[in-house]
């Protein structure tokens, strides 16, 4: 397997690297405000707003999602030093991609662009936290170094970022995940060290997928995979994501099929208000289920 694994990734490597993307922090000079907002702005804000909030809880109908795509763009273009909703776009575009776009074999090229957005929406929110952090992106530093400067509140940017460059690269090829994986573990790792509880342990279902997908010689270790996963779902027991991650990633490769089967029947089988904040979420991820059930004949032996 080693020499298979080492095979392909020579065969990549020797017809070029990854896709490449342009970054926000190509743009100079960052898009700032330096007057408070006008009493007429503010009304629009508050506005924009409440309907966005209000179109969010309906996220599970991608109208609705867009919805809130639109009036949370409207919101940072009036004030764009607003972090905290472009974190939330991030979020949204992720959500867009991998909650509605993700189904339809057709809307490949659109997912793609989806998290480009998501992407860039979580780059502007990193630049509006830290002027330091953007002043290194656009003097050439790799992202790996410049997290360096960043503390807690960075967090949902950081982490939102990484997981739509992860599905990013996952769309565009091998090429570009290998391309890609080091900064986005080195992001994930950030998170994982300020805050791990972020959005029911995120950090930790990502190394429970990273440490299953990567072979051993790349840092792959099936138990510290399963150390992962069994945190998130102890802590984090009623997002569905947690379980069905823990299905798609280490029971397949540990080829473990009871437990595939099992963590996925918890998924389908328990009700998505089990937790409230993540009803949408929850109902994709049994539908996500369903479909790694139906073919389970293919993912064992």
């Amino acid at each position: 397997m080693r020499h298979l694994w080492v095979a392909i990734v020579a065969a990549v490597l020797s017809v070029g690297c990854g896709a490449s993307r342009a970054s926000v922090f190509d743009q100079d000079p960052a898009p700032r405000r330096s007057r408070p907002l006008s009493t007429q702005e503010q009304s629009e804000t508050e506005r924009l707003g409440q309907e966005a909030e209000a179109a969010w809880g309906e996220r599970g109908q991608e109208a609705r999602l867009q919805a809130a795509i639109r009036a949370w763009s409207r919101m940072v273009e009036i004030n764009p030093n607003d972090h905290e909703t472009w974190a939330r776009l991030a979020r949204a575009h992720y959500l867009h991609a991998d909650g509605h776009i993700y189904f339809e074999e057709s809307r490949q090229a659109e997912l793609m662009q989806v998290h480009q957005r998501g992407i860039e929406a979580a780059e502007h929110a990193l630049d509006a936290i830290s002027p330091e952090f953007g002043t290194r992106r656009r003097a050439g530093t790799r992202m790996e170094e410049a997290i360096t400067v960043l503390e807690a509140n960075a967090v949902p940017a950081l982490y939102w970022y990484a997981a739509n460059l992860g599905r990013w690269a996952a769309a565009d090829g091998f090429a570009t995940v290998l391309e890609r994986k080091d900064e986005i573990r080195a992001v994930m790792q950030k998170c994982l060290d300020l805050e791990a509880t972020y959005f029911h342990r995120a950090p930790d279902r990502y190394f429970g997928a990273f440490y299953a997908r990567a072979p051993s010689f790349a840092g792959g270790d099936l138990n510290k995979s399963r150390e992962h996963f069994e945190r998130a779902i102890r802590e984090a027991p009623n997002y569905f994501g947690n379980h069905r991650l823990f299905a798609e990633e280490y029971a397949v490769k540990a080829q473990d099929r009871a437990l595939f089967e099992r963590e996925l029947n918890w998924v389908i089988e328990h009700q998505p208000n089990a937790e409230p904040s993540t009803i949408p979420e929850n109902t994709i991820e049994q539908r996500k289920a369903r479909m790694l059930l139906e073919r389970a004949g293919e993912l064992f032996e």
